[in-house]
């Protein structure tokens, strides 16, 4: 894929005709052709052409695969959830969960430290943090000796279809529909309803009218398919099948991050600084601490460029599209357009040398002088990533608490495990690192 974008790049208009199996697509370069899709020029492009079939696999019908109104109405209404003042509230939650998780792997740790497998551990914790934060129960998958939910949505959730199914969802979709194609089983479409009836009992027993609310109360209030009758168990299932994938995406990058800063024992170190000075400043992790840690958000920053979690960002044009400085150029109604993430994110001229992992980019003088719409992480415009915002907090979050409280070190066993499949970056094997408490005040 670099070697393409940097062909087309190079070419008259800053983009060209490629195929997925036999589907034309439009793969675009330029910053401004970025703007032009994501933001400016919107609406043509509104739609991410998501392969669903919400009758016979129910699950594949969230909100990342809705189109036009249906995504609009989902988007409203979950958007509240995400808002500064519930965030606010739930900090206290979540750094309860810091300290306990800190137990957890105290626990593990003797006088020498210990080598850590980090993808499990980190994806347990954060489908807890899902559990809690969108459905307000206690999950289990950290203590759970077979992993609990998370176990069951990584192995089932996110393996990749064999590539004739792919065919099939990409190019022949009535077909794969009429085949009953599904992405996801219906064993994981059974849990996910069970979870999500557990909690609305778990609050029908246990009612306080002060309460924050959560994902499944939003999301009740929402009409389903039909346009009259409140969302189904499976349709309100499928979004949170949606937002645990993100959480799970939150553990990848810590991960990521602290792989960087385990390679750069001088960044580690500047890193635990500039956390132990904020949790002085503001007398602990609070909800202000977390929003005023700079030299966090640069490396957590640079672990989004040189690791985004999408390969690619894909739209679907709407209305026929005269692209702008080549009118005589026209994208067709129907047609998919690629945003290549990982590659403009690994392009030199906006990042020179996007192999080596430098926070310093990211620091404000630098930033401002990049090209805009060069740093796409969260996406852009309407379509860009709903719960942002929450996903930062808890970035910083369990940075702060992982720096203050450990050191981490490469070990015999550490190895960058990433490996480029479909759209996502999917980590191949197990992602250890040597872990060594340090002194605490």
């Amino acid at each position: 894929m670099l070697d393409l974008y940097q062909q087309l790049k190079s070419s008259k208009h800053g983009f060209g005709g490629i195929f997925q199996f036999t589907e034309p697509v439009a793969l675009i370069t330029h910053p401004e052709l970025v703007k032009h899709v994501m933001v400016q020029d919107y609406r043509h492009f509104h739609d991410r052409n998501g392969y669903y079939d919400a009758e016979h696999d129910p699950l594949s019908g969230h909100m990342l695969n809705r189109e036009g109104e249906r995504w609009t109405l989902l988007r409203r209404s979950v958007t509240p959830i995400f808002s500064s003042g519930r965030l606010k509230t739930f900090c206290p939650e979540m750094v309860q969960m810091m300290v306990n998780f800190r137990e957890y792997l105290d626990a593990k740790l003797d006088a020498e430290g210990a080598k850590i497998e980090l993808k499990e551990v980190m994806g347990r914790f954060n489908t807890d943090i899902a559990v809690r934060f969108l459905l307000g129960i206690e999950g289990t998958s950290l203590t759970d000796s077979s992993g609990g939910l998370h176990t069951a949505i990584m192995r089932e959730a996110f393996r990749l279809p064999s590539l004739w199914k792919l065919f099939l969802m990409t190019s022949h979709r009535s077909i794969a529909r009429k085949m009953r194609l599904a992405l996801f089983s219906k064993h994981l479409a059974d849990l996910l309803q069970r979870t999500v009836q557990e909690s609305i009992e778990f609050h029908q027993q246990h009612f306080i009218p002060s309460r924050r609310q959560n994902l499944i109360d939003l999301l009740a209030k929402v009409q389903g398919i039909d346009g009259k009758t409140p969302l189904t168990l499976p349709e309100i299932a499928a979004e949170m099948l949606l937002f645990f994938g993100a959480y799970d995406a939150t553990g990848v990058t810590i991960f990521y991050c602290l792989f960087e800063l385990a390679q750069q024992p001088d960044l580690q170190e500047r890193a635990r600084t500039c956390v132990l000075e904020t949790l002085e400043k503001y007398g602990g992790m609070t909800y202000e601490a977390l929003n005023d840690m700079p030299y966090i958000d640069q490396c957590l920053n640079e672990t989004l460029r040189k690791y985004p979690l999408a390969i690619n960002s894909t739209r679907v044009v709407t209305a026929d599209y005269s692209v702008p400085g080549t009118p005589q150029i026209v994208l067709p109604k129907g047609l998919n357009v690629i945003v290549p993430v990982y590659a403009i994110h690994h392009d030199p001229e906006y990042y020179p040398d996007p192999e080596r992992y430098d926070p310093e980019r990211f620091a404000a003088d630098t930033s401002e002088r990049r090209a805009p719409y060069t740093f796409l992480s969260f996406g852009l415009g309407p379509k860009s990533c709903v719960g942002y915002r929450l996903a930062k907090i808890q970035l910083r979050a369990m940075m702060g608490m992982l720096l203050s409280s450990y050191a981490f070190s490469s070990c015999s066993e550490t190895k960058d495990s990433r490996s480029a499949a479909h759209s996502v970056i999917k980590l191949e094997g197990e992602l250890w690192l040597k872990v060594n408490r340090i002194e605490r005040n």
